[in-house]
């Protein structure tokens, strides 16, 4: 009779234990699918920041581009008002003084003759 006590202690013994570790089997289940869906919550939400930090990103881009074609387009608007300025003046000083303009162009092409030609 001991025996057979000892055997049906053994066997409800080995119940408990394969019903803790059904339990614990199953509490560990629960807690890898909590952690998947973290997981998931966590890679939409770096998603998100990554959408939000590309299209920041493009915004100062844009941004930078555009100031800096205004920039350039006002240095040449100065540029072209200089060199219209400046043909203006040559202009002008050609129409006072021909004599002179004619002199110095033929003394430059003079120059250039002598610069470009090797003997």
């Amino acid at each position: 009779m001991a025996q057979s006590q000892t055997t049906a202690h053994i066997k409800d013994v080995e119940s408990q234990a394969q019903q803790a570790a059904g339990n614990d089997n199953a509490a560990l289940k629960a807690q890898i699918e909590t952690l998947k869906a973290d997981l998931a919550s966590i890679t939409d939400l770096l998603g998100e920041i990554g959408a939000r930090r590309k299209d920041e990103t493009v915004d100062a881009a844009r941004a930078r581009y555009e100031s800096a074609k205004r920039d350039g387009e006002r240095l040449y608007e100065d540029a072209r008002h200089r060199a219209n300025d400046a043909q203006d003046q040559a202009l002008e000083a050609i129409r006072r003084q021909p004599a002179t303009a004619i002199g110095i162009a033929v003394a430059a092409g003079f120059l250039a003759g002598l610069i470009t030609s090797r003997k």
